[in-house]
């Protein structure tokens, strides 16, 4: 169920940040793709990156430190979204 939710949220941010970066940021087309292609590359990666960090805590605390960090980005996503900070 969460693994779902998480594959849900990840696609609703993927499909909407290259018009985001578009009109809001004012980026090309071109400039959007690549940043947005270079964000799925990364996410994809991350986890044979953090996979040393993960198996030397013990469960319960990496999934509560990766969930809160995925919380504070999506978060600030939508404030930067919503108030236009930057």
């Amino acid at each position: 169920m969460i693994a779902g939710m998480e594959r849900f949220a990840f696609k609703g941010v993927a499909s909407n940040l290259v018009t985001y970066l578009t009109d809001v940021v004012k980026m090309s087309n071109s400039a959007a793709a690549k940043t947005v292609n270079n964000w799925c590359g990364f996410t994809s990666m991350l986890p044979l990156l953090v996979a040393s960090l993960a198996d030397s805590w013990d469960r319960y605390s990496t999934i509560l430190t990766s969930s809160f960090i995925y919380v504070v980005v999506s978060i600030s996503f939508y404030l930067f979204s919503a108030f236009e900070i930057m």
